[in-house]
């Protein structure tokens, strides 16, 4: 397969993010002592503000509110689809007052891409992860296309000529476009934006034909009539929006799902990855993260270090295998 600007721009921006981890590498794991937390905890998100991974971040961490004795501080360190938080984290001290927003595409998908394996999730020791939303293509209310299979036709007959809107290169949202491309057969224009937020902004200034990305990001503009969902990528149809098909159903079989989650630095005392994986868990509880997950439209999905390990072994399995089918990895 012909190898994508997409991709080498995915491998340049890595690159050099993992040779300043490597240099820096994980600091010495501390003992526990005292109290713990003994101070704010910094909460690293690898995306620019209004962002769902922002958005995310600064739910879950007022809900901890209820749940740590002290606060979580949102750290927005954006850059090179996430993983230049990655790279600042991992070599960040072991103690637990340093922890990671994590999702598929900075911790998975991307160090896979460029074979930067001192990005990957298994650097890390995951805490938890928290919660899933679907991933769903957008258009416009005046758009030409009523369905995923009317824009299909056209792209088929117009490459490169539609734009499409998502978070940075490397992230799910860009990989729900690789493989929608190679399913359908198709070349769109894919512009790519440091987070959820800035990707919304250029698609309501009409510079992108299409928007990818969750719900939490679009749904008070498509209560706005700013925005029509055209399909969702999933197993299933969605019950928030039951009349849109899936990408399945208009011929592409892209079924992604964007899960959020948290790691801390490799070596952290497993006592207090625990201590965090408790507090997230009870965090969960609170009337703010509830309140936040009705808006949102998300669903809960918390599984506690152990479980979280094993999910990330998995989905590492399984996104390699379709890195490969695409025939994505840097050589």
């Amino acid at each position: 397969m012909k190898r994508r600007p997409v991709v080498q721009t995915i491998c340049a921006l890595a690159v050099t993010l993992a040779a300043g981890a490597a240099l820096t590498g994980p600091a010495a794991a501390q003992k526990p002592r005292g109290d713990f937390p003994a101070r704010p905890i910094t909460f690293v998100v690898g995306f620019g503000a209004g962002g769902g991974a922002d958005v995310f971040a600064r739910a879950i961490s007022e809900a901890a509110k209820t749940s740590l004795p002290q606060p979580l501080a949102v750290e927005n360190r954006p850059g090179a689809g996430g993983t230049s938080a990655n790279a600042y984290v991992a070599g960040r001290p072991a103690d637990g007052h340093t922890i990671l927003f994590a999702h598929a595409g900075s911790s998975v998908i991307t160090p896979i891409i460029t074979n930067q394996p001192t990005l990957k999730w298994n650097n890390f020791a995951p805490v938890a992860r928290i919660h899933a939303e679907e991933e769903w293509l957008m258009v416009h209310p005046d758009s030409p296309w009523k369905s995923a299979k009317d824009l299909i036709a056209y792209a088929k007959k117009n490459p490169k000529k539609v734009r499409v809107a998502g978070s940075a290169i490397g992230g799910i949202d860009s990989f729900v476009v690789l493989s929608w491309e190679k399913a359908a057969g198709i070349d769109v224009e894919y512009i790519p934006h440091e987070g959820g937020g800035p990707a919304i902004l250029a698609f309501l200034g009409k510079n992108a034909e299409v928007v990818v990305g969750n719900v939490s990001e679009f749904f008070q503009h498509v209560e706005a009539k700013k925005m029509v969902p055209l399909a969702v990528a999933s197993a299933k149809r969605s019950p928030i929006f039951p009349n849109v098909p899936t990408l399945k159903e208009s011929g592409a079989d892209v079924v992604m799902v964007q899960w959020r989650s948290i790691l801390a630095p490799k070596d952290t005392p497993s006592d207090r990855v625990a201590a965090l994986a408790q507090a997230f868990r009870k965090a969960m509880d609170a009337e703010s993260w509830k309140t936040f997950n009705r808006n949102a439209k998300a669903v809960d999905a918390y599984l506690g270090p152990a479980d979280f390990q094993k999910f990330l072994a998995a989905e590492e399995q399984r996104f390699t295998k379709i890195i490969d089918e695409l025939g994505l990895r840097k050589k």
